[in-house]
């Protein structure tokens, strides 16, 4: 049997290179070829045998990296393949490094029968023994089919390369393979971008996130110029999350979490005082301000993440309540619930901004005092009612007039009105917004470390 080496290594090896520092990556296994099996004895095998597998730095952050090649037995998972990124990832734990793969798998290598099938096992259970200690990135820079689409899925961070990734469980001809064709698993990755964009990402997440849980969130130095910046103008920023979250943070930056579904929900992270925090906040979409059960799968799914790697969490709430169309109904309890469960059930420093005006319980799913929330902050010209105002001032006084309205507001509905019941801890200035948050976050400063 002859064993050679695959010419287009060459354009996997350069993918891993532009990803990590110049000159960094050490690759491992790479004259691993598949072996001869009952059904599987050609004349020759490629080298690598369809992944590469090694290590590296990006900014000098350590990192473990597999990148697979599609023209190596049609793009499948072997025996060997699987070996090597199992061992991978085994390496990966023990360094507590995070682990990036650079997807391109059509599916099983039917030669190799259940030798194959048996690695697949196994690289789901250490990706899941994985999760509750590194980080896991993936890009799927082509097809992403079978059984890989269920591991690409099981990773913390899902991106999708424009015009060239894919990603399906069934083989075309069974489903349509494009992404768009299954809302599931359009719901939890983190959009089609350019590799280029997908390189600026991975490397945002490796220089703001632990790289294992065993560490707290490196704290970096700011100027005592831009710790004491006013949010001037923010209280024009109402209903846009991002706009608002970019105010907030220190350089204005926001490394967006599945930023292109559930837009009625931004999350995220951002530095605040060079701290890493995770956002979830509530954004107006197509002229709604109203949670759907896509923004609340992934505030959870943040959420989770948040408290694995012990980093603070903020929400900023800002709804009329839930959407009210027919999948909201089917959907939303049940993603409400997983929100809800993600944000009772965590340990790290939870604070709440209320920026505008709320309507309904969905004030209480979003990290309310009474879901234990640490701090909560109200601007001054927010409020939050049971239902709208002059439908509770009909109601509560049986008719309408702008005086009674007013009255209610003052004493029911207004920030002050939260604050006298104990619901808020303070009431701010919009402008003062970034000021009380640092010196809540400089309480729990020892909390995680």
């Amino acid at each position: 049997m002859e064993v050679r080496t695959s010419d287009e290594r060459t354009a996997v090896l350069t993918r891993i290179a532009e990803l990590l520092d110049p000159g960094s990556f050490m690759e491992m296994g790479e004259r691993v070829s598949a072996r001869y099996t009952e059904f599987y004895h050609p004349d020759s095998v490629v080298e690598s045998d369809g992944v590469v597998t090694g290590y590296g730095t990006i900014n000098g952050n350590l990192v473990f990296v597999y990148a697979q090649d599609s023209e190596v037995m049609g793009g499948t998972f072997g025996e060997q393949h699987g070996r090597k990124i199992v061992d991978l990832y085994e390496r990966a734990m023990r360094a507590k490094a995070p682990v990036i793969g650079l997807l391109d798998c059509a599916g099983f290598r039917i030669e190799e029968g259940l030798d194959g099938l048996y690695q697949f096992a196994k690289l789901y259970r250490i990706q899941t023994k994985a999760s509750r200690n590194i980080l896991q990135i993936a890009a799927v820079i082509g097809q992403c089919g079978g059984g890989m689409s269920i591991a690409a899925q099981m990773m913390d961070f899902l991106y999708i390369e424009k015009d060239r990734g894919s990603i399906f469980v069934n083989p075309q001809g069974v489903v349509g393979n494009a992404i768009g064709d299954n809302p599931y698993v359009m719901a939890l990755d983190d959009g089609e971008l350019e590799w280029e964009e997908i390189m600026e990402n991975i490397r945002a997440i490796v220089d703001m996130l632990p790289s294992c849980s065993d560490f707290a969130p490196e704290i970096i130095e700011v100027s005592e110029e831009e710790l004491n910046r006013s949010c001037d103008g923010i209280q024009n920023m109402l209903g846009d999350a991002k706009a608002i979250l970019g105010e907030i943070s220190d350089d204005g930056r926001l490394l967006e979490y599945r930023g292109t579904r559930g837009r009625s929900m931004i999350t995220g992270f951002i530095r605040i005082a060079g701290q890493t925090v995770g956002v979830a906040a509530c954004n107006e979409f197509e002229g709604s301000k109203r949670i759907s059960a896509a923004g609340c799968n992934k505030a959870a799914a943040l959420i989770n993440m948040c408290t694995r790697f012990h980093i603070p969490l903020l929400t900023i709430t800002d709804t009329e309540g839930y959407k009210t169309d027919s999948a909201t109904e089917t959907f939303l309890p049940a993603a409400a619930g997983r929100m809800l469960t993600a944000l009772t059930s965590s340990d790290v420093p939870k604070l709440n901004l209320v920026t505008g005006s709320i309507v309904g319980s969905a004030y209480s799913m979003m990290n309310s005092k009474g879901l234990g929330a640490d701090y909560v902050f109200m601007w001054d010209t927010a409020n939050v009612s049971i239902v709208e105002p002059r439908q509770a001032t009909e109601v509560i006084f049986g008719r309408w007039t702008s005086e009674l309205e007013k009255q209610y507001r003052d004493t029911q509905s207004s920030a002050v009105a939260l604050a006298r019941h104990g619901f808020v801890d303070k009431v701010i200035a919009p402008e003062d917004s970034r000021k009380y948050l640092i010196g809540a976050l400089e309480v729990f400063m020892n909390s995680s470390r």
